[in-house]
């Protein structure tokens, strides 16, 4: 019929009316990928360079590098006899290696997220004394996670406590700075009790323990550093740049280390959680940790980007504050998110 082939031909021009525009989309989407694969390869030189600029200006002389683009190692480097592969004391990133082992026994429901130190902390305090503020036994797993839990930040006695068990035990003789529950207030000594209630919940060492459900499925190697036992959930965790890059990635979506309920319940947070400052953007969730000790002084570094790119850091010696944020702004800046 005539209507009918004016109606074929009418679609075929239409249709040869839309390549030009598919061919021109097509062209830019190619060119805005070529532009971001031409970015992203410059990223890791970047990050060498001003890290390096950095420990020059802050007078570092050893330092190991790791550098990871979706879970992909994209560059390390190593500097005055350290390298990226090398376990070094990570000071306080330890702390989401503590956090990620209570997250598998929420998961397993051995725990939650609201439970009590007064109910699983019991045969601790038979054994070492009742706390002496009767607050401390209404402090949540959740609070201790996410540093609610009105702990103060040390106990002061690191420098006599033998284990995990001498320094908790010291804990126990404090009093609570604030009521659990309130404004978070970092406390390190929150963190050694959720190391403590790791062995109170599985009867195991919390080194042990943590390594073969936390580390060990991700490829990771770790231990604890002998010299830093009784702080070993807060800070005492060796572990190279390269692998803790790698077990970063299990904060990545699709991830499946951290299971339902505790994936859900990081998801719904910002702030702290899990051992990592989050800050959510319109791309996607940042993360990120420092660590400082001072003896033997060393110094680390963790960021995870929402444009896929994870920068870890270690190096020798103690920084400022001033300098950790340099840092910080250094590191954003060649990664994109500057």
């Amino acid at each position: 019929m005539p209507g009918e082939i004016e109606m074929r031909r009418s679609n075929i021009g239409n249709r040869a009316g839309l390549v030009p525009i598919v061919l021109a989309t097509l062209v830019l989407a190619f060119g805005q990928a070529g532009l971001s694969l031409r970015a992203d390869a410059a990223v890791p030189d970047a990050l060498e360079a001003t890290i390096r600029e950095w420990m020059a200006l802050n007078h570092l002389g050893k330092a190991g590098l790791a550098v990871m683009k979706d879970g992909r190692l994209a560059k390390s480097f190593d500097h005055g006899g350290w390298t990226a592969d090398q376990p070094q004391v990570i000071a306080s990133l330890s702390k989401a290696i503590t956090a990620v082992c209570i997250a598998r026994l929420i998961d397993q429901r051995r725990l939650s997220f609201t439970t009590n130190l007064g109910q699983v902390l019991g045969k601790q305090f038979q054994a070492l004394g009742e706390p002496v503020d009767p607050r401390f036994k209404t402090i949540t797993i959740e609070q201790l996670l996410t540093h609610r839990s009105g702990l103060m930040r040390d106990s002061g006695a690191v420098d006599t406590a033998i284990g995990m068990t001498d320094l908790f035990a010291s804990v126990l003789r404090l009093r609570l700075a604030a009521a659990p529950g309130g404004a978070m207030s970092y406390s390190n000594i929150g963190y050694l009790t959720l190391g403590i209630v790791v062995e109170a919940v599985t009867g195991s060492d919390y080194e042990s323990y943590c390594r073969r459900t936390v580390l060990e499925p991700l490829g990771v190697a770790g231990s604890i550093d002998p010299d830093e036992r009784p702080g070993a959930p807060v800070g005492g965790w060796l572990v190279s740049a390269i692998d803790y890059a790698k077990f970063a990635q299990l904060f990545s979506p699709g991830a499946t280390l951290l299971g339902p309920v505790s994936r859900a319940w990081l998801d719904s947070r910002t702030g702290y959680a899990l051992g990592v400052f989050i800050r959510r953007t319109a791309t996607g969730v940042v993360l990120w940790h420092e660590g400082k000790m001072g003896t033997p002084p060393v110094g680390s570094y963790f960021v995870k980007f929402d444009n896929g790119w994870t920068v870890v850091l270690i190096y020798s010696g103690i920084v400022s504050g001033d300098a950790s944020q340099d840092l910080a702004r250094r590191v954003a800046k060649a990664a994109g998110r500057g």
